[in-house]
Formats: structure tokens, C-alpha cells, sequence
């Protein structure tokens, strides 16, 4: 910009030392006193994928003045600024590693790469690990399953090591900053009503409840000696939820309970040094959540809160009526393994409705399945990248490019920032370097022509049928 207006200053000198103005002059000086105001075109890259062709790049649009084009429209206010992104992730399971073994060591490299490389993957930043055995661990484990062992003295990640830690460490040296979080599908199955990893209560005497914080410290104790720094846990995955895989029930007052009683004190006094957060949650059911919110000293014992697939209703209100907390979507609707385009279409709408209830992190659930896609359950789920064991074939799905539209392009520090308008399927941000995002979704049958308002400035682009796009205007 100085370099222009220099140029501008020389050429005016030029002309009035030579005693009269050219049309040459002229012309110069109009362009380059336009160009220096700021008022030029700006240029906006444009990345879409459809059923015809992922991640493709489509011509540079230009921007124009706004002229109130709103039969179908997008206005985009950068200056109105939300909550920050703080990150994207998925989260490690046995069963993924276990897909990725029959590949060789190239192969996995570059599986991995897609998920986590910083310039040509998804960029994730943040992810989730179980505590024990999720639904898809290989099959059913505590880290203690030695009944009455209240001082943990059995306590061990060996299994841990056989997988789990092997597939964090391929990820951390792709992105050594990658941050890990963890929790337990259920607590060792001796502090159960049950006696079983499979559903139960959660069993709320001091002996356990004393306990179960001892099981998470040694748990980040015990990574952190792996060379993984666990920065958060969460008491329980899904504490409404007994199902025919790992879970455990809790209720509000015993969550509350617990974090102010048992693992906040413990951290605390044995400085730990790691956050807590309340979740996760799969619905919104603020009883889960008020009890600890509303008492003083279990709420300064935590930093945020998980929630996922129906609970976006409780992220909400929430942030609203706590903005100091952090919130994150910590696993995104797994679907019924048909990886297709209609359900990464519904991946999008999930991503914009989580974002508009203030979250700071978005999750995916497994980053990488078989060809099966089954869990110990048996539900078989989906997954952004299959691999199929047998044939050794790897598979992005849809779901990768719905995802890959905001996590490559919406950088950790970026704000979700105002947009509104007629056209439903849209979401903007303004990334820490100052450029403007926007992800839009056409999932109608027909090509789609919303003029597209960015502080002032139109691009019409038309957006090809069932199809992702993300806008990218440059500061």
C-alpha cells in the first residue's frame, strides 16, 4: 500500500513539474489512487467438493461492491466477533489402530498424515483418549480390574501400550503440539452396582469416590511418563446412558460430588496441574449440569464442559450463562456405517449447530475404521477414513471433505464471527491473521446462487449441487 501511494505522490510531481497532465497520467494516477484507498477488487479462493469431485479448486473470484442483492443472500459482519476455535480432533481406539496394522509403515504414514499434518491433512489439534475400554477397544478393560484394590496399587496402562499409546505417538510426530484429554467409559467394574464394566451405577461411598480420583491421577501420571501430557479428563463418557458396552451412570449430584469432594482436592493438592471439565453429555438434561455450576467451590474446580450428539441445547445456555467456561463437541453423530454423501451432508449441519451454540472445540468421534465399522457393541458406525483389512484399500469418505472444509481453513485462535442472511447453510469466521472464512452447504438437488456479502464487498459464486465450499477472503 505505501509502495502505491509513493508511486502516486511521484507521478503527480512528475506532472506538475513538467507543467500539464497526460491522458497517460491521468489513467495512472485514477488506477493507482484507487488501488491505495482500498476500494480495488478483493480476491476470495474458493475450494468446493461435490458428488462430481472433492477438494477442488474453482476459480478466484473477485469481489464487487454490495448492491443489496438479497433475493437469495449471506452478510457477513467480521468486525462482530464470537467465541475463539480453540481446536478440531477425533478421538484414538484400539479398533482404529488395529484397521490401520495390515498397512505397511508408507501407507499408515500417510493415513495419519491426512488426519493430522498441518498443511495437507485435517490439521487435527486436539483429541480424545478412553480411560479403559471404549466400545471400540478391542474388548472389555479397566486399568484396574482388581477388586478392592483401593490404593491402586495394581493400577497399570500396560494394555495401553499395545495400542492406544503406539497410535498417539504416530500422531504426535506428525504434530508434536497435538493436545490429549481422557475419559473413562466406566470406572473399574468393582466400583460398580453391578460389578461390570457393562452399564451399573456408579457406587458413591468415600472408599470409591477416593479411589476412582486416585485411578485418574495415576492415570496422567502414567502418560505423562510416556511422553504424553494429558491436559484434561472428564469424569464419565455419557453418564445418562447404560448400554451393552462400557458405561456407567452417574447423576448431577454425584458428578458435583465427586469434582468438588474428590478429584478437585486431589488434583489440587497433589498439583496435578490439569484441567477438569464436566461431560460428556449426549442430552440435554441440564440436571447433569447445575448442580456443580451452581455450587461455588465444585465450579472452580473446572474449566468447561463435553457435550455431543443431542446436547447442543445445554452447550448453549451454558455458554450463556457461564462465558468463562470452555465447551467442546466431543463426539460427533456416528451414523450406521453408510459413509455417505448424505451423511456427511448432515455432518456439516451438525458442525454449523454446535458452532452456533458457542462451542470453542469440535470432535469427531473414530478417526479411522474397518471395512466393518463395528464396535463391541456391534453397531457399526462411521468413520471418516475406512480401511479395509482384507483388500488393504483406503478410503476417504465424504465425511472426511465436510469435515476437512473447516478444519484446514479455520486455524486454532480464529472467531466465529456474524453471519445472517436468507441462505440457511452457512458459517463464518475470522482467523488470528485476519482473513475471512466462510463454509456454506448446498445439500439441494439444483445449483444455488446466493450473492454473498463480506463487510461490504459481493462474490456470487454458484454453488454446484449437494456440494461443501469454503470462501476464503485474504486480509
Amino acid at each position: 500500500m505505501k509502495k502505491r501511494i509513493i508511486l502516486v505522490c511521484l507521478l503527480i510531481t512528475i506532472c506538475l513539474i513538467v507543467g500539464k497532465k497526460t491522458s497517460f497520467t491521468d489513467l495512472w494516477i485514477s488506477k493507482l489512487a484507487a488501488a491505495s484507498s482500498g476500494t480495488a477488487g478483493k480476491i476470495v479462493t474458493w475450494k468446493s467438493s461435490s458428488t462430481s469431485g472433492v477438494w477442488v479448486d474453482k476459480q478466484q473470484l473477485t469481489t464487487t461492491d454490495w448492491d443489496n442483492d438479497t433475493s437469495s443472500y449471506v452478510t457477513v459482519d467480521s468486525s462482530t466477533t464470537n467465541q475463539i476455535v480453540d481446536g478440531w480432533g477425533g478421538c484414538f481406539n484400539e479398533r482404529g489402530w488395529d484397521a490401520m496394522s495390515v498397512l505397511s509403515d508408507s501407507e499408515r504414514a500417510n493415513v495419519l498424515r491426512s488426519l493430522f499434518d498441518s498443511y495437507t491433512g485435517l490439521k487435527l489439534n486436539v483429541c480424545r483418549t478412553p480411560i479403559g475400554a471404549s466400545d471400540y477397544a478391542m474388548d472389555l478393560y479397566s486399568l484396574d480390574e482388581t477388586p478392592g484394590d483401593y490404593d491402586m496399587k495394581n493400577f497399570s496402562i500396560k494394555r495401553d501400550t499395545q495400542m492406544l499409546i503406539p497410535y498417539i505417538k504416530a500422531a504426535m510426530a506428525i504434530r508434536p503440539d497435538l493436545k490429549l484429554w481422557g475419559v473413562p467409559w466406566s470406572p473399574p467394574s468393582w466400583m460398580k452396582s453391578n460389578n461390570n464394566l457393562v452399564g451399573g451405577n456408579i457406587n458413591t461411598d468415600y472408599k470409591t469416590m477416593n479411589a476412582l480420583a486416585l485411578y485418574f491421577e495415576k492415570y496422567v501420571k502414567a502418560y505423562r511418563e510416556m511422553g504424553i501430557n494429558i491436559f484434561m479428563v472428564m469424569p464419565q463418557n455419557e453418564p445418562a446412558v447404560s448400554s451393552n458396552y462400557t458405561s456407567c451412570l452417574w447423576n448431577g449430584a454425584q458428578l458435583c460430588d465427586f469434582i468438588k469432594n474428590y478429584l478437585g482436592p486431589k488434583f489440587k493438592n497433589d498439583n496435578i496441574n490439569n484441567e477438569i471439565w464436566l461431560g460428556t453429555f449426549h442430552i440435554s438434561d441440564y440436571s447433569y449440569i447445575s448442580p456443580t455450576v451452581d455450587d461455588s467451590q465444585a465450579l472452580s474446580f473446572i474449566k468447561g464442559a463435553g457435550f455431543q450428539w443431542f446436547g447442543d441445547e445445554s452447550a448453549a445456555k451454558l455458554h450463556s450463562e457461564h462465558p468463562e467456561l470452555k465447551i467442546m463437541q466431543s463426539e460427533t453423530m456416528c451414523g450406521y456405517h453408510q459413509n455417505d454423501w448424505a451423511y456427511a451432508e448432515s455432518q456439516y449441519k451438525l458442525i454449523k449447530t454446535y458452532m452456533d451454540a458457542g462451542v470453542n472445540y469440535y470432535t469427531l468421534w473414530n478417526m479411522v475404521l474397518d471395512q466393518t465399522g463395528l464396535s463391541t457393541g456391534g453397531w457399526a458406525q462411521c468413520s471418516p477414513i475406512t480401511v479395509d483389512k482384507n483388500s488393504k484399500a483406503i478410503t476417504y469418505n465424504p465425511q472426511y471433505y465436510a469435515f476437512k472444509h473447516f478444519s484446514y481453513f479455520v486455524d486454532k485462535g480464529a472467531y466465529k464471527v456474524n453471519s445472517k442472511g436468507n441462505y440457511e447453510n452457512k458459517i463464518a469466521f475470522k482467523n488470528p491473521n485476519g482473513d475471512i472464512v466462510i463454509v456454506m452447504q448446498n445439500e439441494s438437488d439444483s445449483p444455488q446462487s446466493p450473492a454473498i456479502n463480506i463487510d461490504g464487498q459481493k462474490i456470487k459464486p454458484t454453488l454446484l449441487a449437494h456440494s461443501f465450499n469454503t470462501f476464503v477472503l485474504k486480509h
